[in-house]
């Protein structure tokens, strides 16, 4: 089946092609793009400082419309039949059609950005990897946008109080929040303080190296690699001589749907709201703005591209 497909190379770039898209195998189903999320590692690749993935695979946080179930039991015994609307970490999302195999979407009650169930499932990924029956534990998150609220929001609605959060956007709500201690990015640096006590668990959503030499983490604590990093000269010897943790909560981890089936629910109830953290929707034609105006700051909120008129 012959599909249109966008893909960047990393020059700030979108470009057009034609991908003869195989059929979906046994364990997969053909899915309909509806919408597409624009994550930051997707702004990254179309600025050309991240790695660029190859054109099949770029775009994943994806709701569309089931097409086709593959052949065998294992597709139709998951309860999906064509026409349902799923929530997929499908790739490539940036095409207008695409196989997605068991254990990568979930069925959801509508086609509407909250319902990218993707980035959300990515935030209660991370969450889980710190947690443990301290609830008292202090929590340090590097970053303030999409994925830190759905980490915080995670975290507080299974009791844990103790927050620190760097970073820009949001700082109204941020600040708003009694159990956070907000340090905004512009001109300051971590407290002081927490530096020499250290954090319990270490949340680093930056994509800069720089906080894994910085001695944030409490002995016998956690850290988590929240995005992609090139760390160069990395010393690891506080880590072992600490037992420093270093946990990388991957989408990759085949666990991950279950976070996927959770996010569904949390949203569903209102327990993780995200309707407020999702803004402009971009056609495929116009592809290229809703990338440029992340970069140039226009698009403040995550943004995304709608398929189907």
């Amino acid at each position: 089946m012959k599909v249109k497909l966008l893909y960047t190379t990393g020059n700030r770039d979108i470009i057009e092609t034609i991908w003869d898209k195989p059929e979906p195998k046994a364990n997969e189903i053909e899915v309909q793009s509806i919408l597409t999320g624009i994550c930051s590692s997707d702004v990254a690749m179309y600025d050309g400082t991240f790695t660029t993935l190859p054109k099949e695979i770029q775009g994943h946080e994806c709701i569309g419309k089931v097409t086709k179930l593959g052949s065998k039991t294992g597709v139709s015994s998951s309860g999906i039949k064509v026409g349902d609307i799923v929530a997929t970490r499908g790739e490539p999302g940036f095409a207008d059609y695409y196989n997605t195999p068991l254990g990568s979407f979930v069925k959801v009650s509508q086609a509407a950005p909250r319902y990218i169930l993707e980035p959300v499932a990515c935030g209660i990924n991370i969450a889980k990897s710190i947690m443990d029956k301290d609830l008292s534990k202090s929590i340090a998150i590097i970053g303030s946008g999409f994925l830190a609220r759905v980490i915080y929001d995670y975290l507080k609605h299974n009791g844990y109080t103790d927050f620190t959060v760097y970073g820009r956007g949001f700082k109204d709500y941020w600040e708003k929040a009694d159990d956070v201690d907000f340090i905004s990015h512009s001109g300051h640096h971590l407290d002081v303080h927490k530096k020499q006590q250290g954090f319990d668990a270490f949340i680093d959503l930056s994509s800069k190296p720089q906080y894994m030499h910085n001695g944030y983490v409490k002995t016998n604590g956690t850290y988590v690699v929240g995005a992609e990093k090139v760390v160069d000269n990395l010393d690891f010897s506080k880590f072992l001589w600490e037992n420093i943790t270093i946990k990388c909560p991957s989408p990759r981890n085949p666990d991950f749907i279950n976070s996927m089936i959770e996010a569904e629910q949390l949203v569903k109830k209102g327990k993780i709201k995200v309707n407020h953290l999702w803004g402009e929707g971009y056609d495929r034609d116009n592809a290229k703005e809703a990338f440029d105006n992340r970069i140039n700051g226009k698009d403040i909120l995550r943004n995304y591209i709608t398929w189907v008129k």
